[in-house]
């Protein structure tokens, strides 16, 4: 009994083990033919020389191919995951466009700028820079070639080395013989200005000037005008012919005419009031013509007579000497 158990169970561990090695064997097919059929074929191109090619790129997916079903025991399921990796697909389209040439930059000649110095023609500018003076003429649109003006700017065109711009040295001038300076002239000193005579106004052209007898003043006998006094012209000059007018509180007396013969000196005059002693007068005078009219431009005088000390050596005022002058 035990061997046939024994028989039994070991039969069954072969068909499992047969069962099994033919599913497995299958199911490595199947797998196999899935991963062949989800491979994307790689695209192929065309290589166009020299020409521009526009890529567009496009996304595309790939159709998963239908699950073939497994079919799997009741003790174990096998599920087969497949991955799905999308591609990126370049296609080539459009037209080549061919490459455009770049332009290319023509050679533009050089030019400097020329002064004009003085002196110099157009002719030997153009040599100096080894061009035609025809070509001087049109760059800078001269109208008259022969005309030109010192210090003009002149463009000259030059294929080759600039060359350097010919200096013309300043010639000197000769030295002058600049006159030494002469010494300033003294300036005299100035005379000091003469002094001009004040004009007297034309009612005081005869003034008068009184002084106090030193011979006969003091005099007790009473006041008076001492025959010392005179008039006088602007030369100094003696007047003959002249009255003087003396008023005390409206007494007036007229004096005798000056220089009168036999009697004064020329120019001179007295005048006597006929007191017996010293007066305190205050009284005033002026000059008369010798027809006994006033004299409109004479100065009035004013004498104070007093009754001070009247004895000699005394300080009374009682005989003054009135001088008179005439300015004209």
């Amino acid at each position: 009994m035990k061997w046939r158990h024994w028989a039994i169970l070991i039969a069954l561990v072969l068909v499992n083990y047969i069962i099994f090695s033919c599913a497995f064997t299958q199911l490595a097919k199947q797998r196999n033919a899935a991963r062949h059929a989800l491979r994307t074929p790689m695209p192929t191109f065309e290589s166009v020389e020299q020409s521009p090619i526009a890529w567009v790129v496009l996304p595309t997916s790939t159709q998963l191919p239908s699950r073939t079903p497994i079919t799997a025991t009741a003790t174990e399921i096998i599920v087969a995951a497949v991955e799905v990796t999308p591609t990126i697909a370049i296609v080539a389209t459009g037209t080549p466009v061919p490459a455009t040439p770049l332009p290319t930059a023509t050679p533009t000649p050089a030019t400097v700028q020329h002064e004009v110095q003085s002196g110099e023609t157009l002719g030997e500018i153009a040599k100096v820079y080894n061009v035609t003076v025809e070509v001087v003429v049109v760059t800078n649109s001269l109208s008259d070639p022969d005309q030109l003006v010192v210090g003009q700017l002149l463009i000259i065109p030059v294929s080759g080395p600039v060359p350097p711009t010919p200096r013309v040295e300043p010639t000197a001038a000769p030295p002058t013989n600049t006159p030494k300076p002469k010494p300033p002239t003294p300036k005299p000193t100035p005379k000091p200005p003469t002094p001009t005579p004040t004009p007297v106004p034309a009612r005081d052209q005869v003034t008068s000037t009184i002084i106090w007898d030193p011979l006969v003043a003091p005099n007790c006998a009473g006041p008076g005008i001492s025959n010392h006094s005179i008039i006088r012209d602007a030369g100094g000059n003696p007047v003959n012919g002249a009255r003087v007018e003396v008023n005390c509180y409206d007494n007036i007396w007229l004096s005798h005419p000056t220089g009168n013969p036999g009697e004064y000196d020329p120019g001179h005059y007295d005048f006597s009031f006929g007191q017996t002693k010293p007066q305190a007068w205050t009284c005033t005078a002026r000059v008369f013509d010798i027809n006994g009219q006033p004299v409109a431009s004479s100065e009035v005088a004013t004498i104070e007579f007093d009754t001070n000390n009247c004895s000699p050596g005394g300080s009374g005022h009682q005989i003054a000497i009135l001088n008179w002058t005439k300015h004209w």
